[in-house]
This record gives structure tokens, sequence and C-alpha cells, in this order.
């Protein structure tokens, strides 16, 4: 009996130990990394700048911080190495650290689930993470470059009232808008007397997306460059409508100095 009970109160001082000293390891290990996020989600348009203050706090001293991006609940392979990108903090021995995290809304985006998962790990294994969802959507001048607009009409809006101004020969016409600002006009089957006078070089948009300008040169004297300056009253994915006023007064009444006319094109895939 006093075997068995000395057996037992072994049993129970091992245990006993190894939860003292279970305990007292955690208790000696740093608390894991903490991070926060100056934003948690972002949204934008293509080509606007994203910026993030990540603040880490790593009792257990800061041995990597890394960062994930996935696209759709996938790694993104084009960022860092397979999707991880290690970011190199200075080693000084400090528990708390900043990180400015720069990206741009990307074309290629719009409309997805972007993730990017910040990994901070301290030099005791234990890890922090936050997650930063990213949001794009598309950019007025990323729609006017993705299709082939139709020009649909040409409203005369000085007279009372309207007047649709837009000929025949015209309904045809098409503008495409490249990326890389140069642009063209087709003048489809049905050309109008002075279509092709003028050579159509290239366009922009206003950052607030409310002047479209596109240029033209005479082919007859292409130093001499003509601006077209619109106000843009509406666009999506489907339809431009924009207004422009022109010094029509050469021609004589009732035409004056300020006329106005508000174009409407329709999107059609660019090919």
């Amino acid at each position: 009996m006093k075997k068995i009970s000395s057996f037992l109160f072994s049993c129970l001082a091992l245990v006993a130990m190894t939860f003292w000293t279970s305990c007292s390891d955690d208790e000696s290990t740093p608390d894991a990394p903490v991070l926060t996020l100056s934003k948690e989600e972002v949204s934008g348009k293509t080509g606007q700048p994203v910026e993030v203050a990540v603040s880490i706090k790593v009792p257990g001293g800061l041995k990597a911080l890394r960062i994930t991006k996935q696209v759709n609940l996938q790694n993104d392979n084009t960022y860092g190495t397979g999707g991880v990108q290690t970011v190199q903090l200075p080693s000084t021995g400090q528990t708390d650290y900043t990180y400015n995290f720069t990206y741009t809304h990307a074309p290629g985006e719009v409309d997805k689930l972007v993730g990017f998962t910040f990994r901070a790990e301290d030099n005791n294994g234990k890890v922090g993470e936050k997650v930063l969802t990213v949001n794009t959507t598309a950019s007025g001048e990323q729609i006017l470059y993705s299709y082939r607009w139709n020009l649909k009409s040409k409203m005369h809006t000085t007279p009372n009232p309207d007047v649709e101004d837009i000929e025949d020969c015209e309904t045809d016409d098409s503008f495409v808008y490249n990326e890389n600002g140069t642009m063209a006009v087709n003048y489809g089957s049905k050309p109008c007397v002075f279509d092709g006078f003028n050579t159509y070089t290239t366009w922009s948009l206003s950052d607030d997306e409310k002047t479209f300008t596109q240029t033209y040169a005479s082919v007859f004297d292409p130093s001499k460059v003509t601006t077209e300056t619109y106000t843009v009253k509406s666009l999506t994915k489907d339809r431009l409508v924009m207004e422009i006023t022109l010094d029509l007064s050469v021609f004589g009444p009732p035409y004056t100095d300020k006329e106005t006319f508000v174009y409407t094109f329709d999107a059609s895939p660019k090919q």
C-alpha cells in the first residue's frame, strides 16, 4: 500500500512540475505580434494610388514581415514570389514598427476580390496577421479605351427647342481611343464631304473625369492643330454623353459664338 501511495505521489509531483514548467515558459515568452492597418478596406478607380500604414507591435522581436496577395482567393503569382513578398525592415531591436504600404488600382482587377494579408512573425515563431481588402472599379479613362464609340446623336441645344443635327453620313461614324493616348476615327460606309480633311491624333480625360479633349491636324497643313474641349455629362460602359460649345459666328445669324452641341455615343466591342 505504501508503494502504491508513493507511486501516486510521484506521478502527481511530475504532473505538477510539468504544468508549472509549461506555465513558466508561457509567462516568459512575449505576446504574439499585433498588426493594425490605417484602413482595412479601400476602394478606387484604376490608376488611383492606395496608401495604407501598417503598424506592428512585436514584443518578441520582428523576424519577418510578409505580404501575400490574392485575387479571387488565389495567390497572384505576379506579385513577389508565388504571390508572397517579404518586406525588409531595419533590425534595431525595437518592438514597434510602421510600414507604409503602397499600391495602384490595376485595370485587370476591376470587380475582382483582391486581398493583401500582412503576416508578422517574431523571433519565437509567434505570428500575427491582418488583411487589407482592395476594391477596384474601372476609371473613365479605362472605359473609354476599352470600347469603340459609335456616334448616335448630335443635338444642337442652343435653339429652343433642341434640334437633332446629326447628318445621315455621320450615323455610322465611330471613334476608338487607345490606352496610349492616340485615337482613330472610322467614317463608315457613308463618308461626308469633308471627312478625312483632318486627322485625329490624341485624346485625354481630366483626373476628375469632367473634361475630355481630342486633337486633330489638317491634312493640308499638319502644323495646324486644333483641340476640341468637351464637358462630360455622363460616362458608363454603355454610353458617353459630352457637350461642346463652338464659335459659329463666322456663318452669320442665327449662329453665334456660343453654339452648344451635345454628342451621344454608344459603346460596342473594340475591334
